[in-house]
């Protein structure tokens, strides 16, 4: 392990400062320690301010098997972190006049869905984004829904399975919690997932067929997309465990339940997205949402109840040298998998931390928040949608800096061999060149 983070030491110096517009070697070096205090393989990290990127920086490994290296366009699995989108796809249909967050969620379902206990009390659409629907998460049930890569059954057979009597999952007690509707916080996937459904069903359209044309396609997010199927495998971070000292590589999964958690993003895009928010709801000349409705996902929906929950937003604190500060955002976790955005209005900074291990980004985003808050002058870059990279670097200025091998050792060309090169526009390319 010490000799795996030494390596990432070494290659970040040849890897990132021509395409960072802000480096810092100690922010570097923090980074890498708390990599290996996680035992994450790979993880990127991105700091909008102002409208600009003002830090992107990738570390390690996507996939150690391979030798593939994380880049700003790696994509990586966000968990629950998807459930920002899910929310911003409903304010989408309320700008519409398509629905209404305190509609009672039977007007849209092809279904009659009613709590076991409490059913003369309706059930909101602003619950299922605030986790207060009653509706909990029997995880007996949702492990039958997963699927290597891409789930096999469809959102709406599985709404059907949890949520109708006559579903194969459908528990009274194990599929609600006893409170009234409304009236206690329980955090739940499962809400958020019925949620999406609600999309597919009032828009007419498949769920995430919908957030591509609707988010995805005006914000410029090429990397991101909810099935595998619609991904390069190849740029997709495989999830590791970390067992005994050693990473244990796990397969590409999903879940028939997608809408909470099974979107994968970039660093790249994701950077688009919280510009876009930070802006009310615009990036360049395309708007996803009126700030009106930006504000209302930002605002305390149940302060009664849970004072830091918005609308699938919620409030995370971070520290920075000398103080602490409230941020709006979302964390995610699964197998292999932790991630985390959050943004902060008043100061137009976002911050985001993907890793393909399992542990915690938190103290990343500390860190990065800090530095944030320390550039003055930004230097930053503008995204832009007609190109996927930060740079304007012709094939012809781009120079080899250096070649390493898999072990990210400096070596020279050698053929019949593996070998990395590493440029000085901050791209890697993976080389192996056969010679008989």
């Amino acid at each position: 392990m010490k000799y795996f983070l030494s390596y990432l030491s070494f290659l970040i110096i040849f890897s990132s400062h021509s395409q960072n517009p802000n480096p810092s070697s100690i922010l570097d070096e923090y980074i890498l320690a708390e990599m290996g205090e996680e035992h994450f393989p790979g993880t990127t990290t991105v700091i909008v301010k102002d409208g600009e990127i003002v830090w992107i920086q990738s570390y390690g490994f996507a996939d150690i098997e391979n030798g593939i290296l994380v880049t700003d366009s790696t994509q990586f699995l966000l968990a629950s972190m998807s459930k920002l989108f899910t929310g911003t796809a409903t304010m989408q249909l309320k700008e519409s006049g398509m629905l209404e967050l305190d509609d009672d969620i039977n007007e849209h379902l092809p279904w009659v869905l009613q709590h076991p206990v409490q059913s003369t009390t309706p059930m909101t659409i602003q619950q299922l984004m605030t986790h207060t629907s009653s509706i909990k998460d029997n995880w007996g049930a949702m492990g039958n829904y997963y699927g290597y890569p891409d789930p096999t059954m469809s959102l709406e057979d599985c709404m059907q399975d949890y949520f109708t009597l006559t579903g194969g999952n459908y528990d009274a007690n194990q599929n609600f919690t006893s409170a009234t509707p409304g009236t206690a916080y329980s955090y739940s996937n499962m809400a958020t997932a019925l949620n999406g459904y609600i999309t597919e069903i009032v828009s007419a359209t498949p769920f995430d067929d919908f957030c591509d044309a609707n988010i995805f396609e005006p914000l410029c997010m090429e990397k991101t997309a909810w099935h595998m199927a619609d991904l390069d495998s190849n740029e997709v971070a495989r999830p590791y465990s970390y067992s005994n000292g050693n990473f244990v590589a796990n397969p590409h999964y999903g879940f028939a339940d997608y809408p909470d958690g099974q979107l994968r993003s970039s660093a790249l895009d994701l950077a688009n997205f919280m510009i876009a928010f930070l802006n009310g709801g615009t990036l360049g000349d395309n708007t996803i949402l009126n700030p009106s409705s930006v504000n209302e996902m930002w605002t305390e929906q149940v302060p009664s109840i849970q004072n830091s929950q918005g609308l699938n937003w919620y409030k995370e604190l971070l520290y920075y040298s000398g103080g602490e500060a409230y941020l709006w955002g979302h964390n995610g976790g699964e197998m292999g998998v932790s991630t985390d955005m959050y943004i902060d209005p008043a100061s137009n900074i976002g911050v985001c931390v993907l890793s393909n291990g399992s542990g915690t980004n938190l103290y990343i985003c500390d860190a990065l928040y800090d530095y944030a808050l320390s550039l003055n002058n930004n230097n930053g870059i503008v995204p832009a949608c007609s190109t996927s990279g930060l740079t304007n670097l012709n094939p012809s200025q781009k120079n080899l800096l250096q070649i390493l091998d898999v072990l990210g050792r400096e070596t020279t060309f050698k053929p019949n061999t593996p070998l990395i090169y590493v440029y000085d526009d901050g791209s890697i390319e993976k080389i192996f060149r056969v010679e008989y």
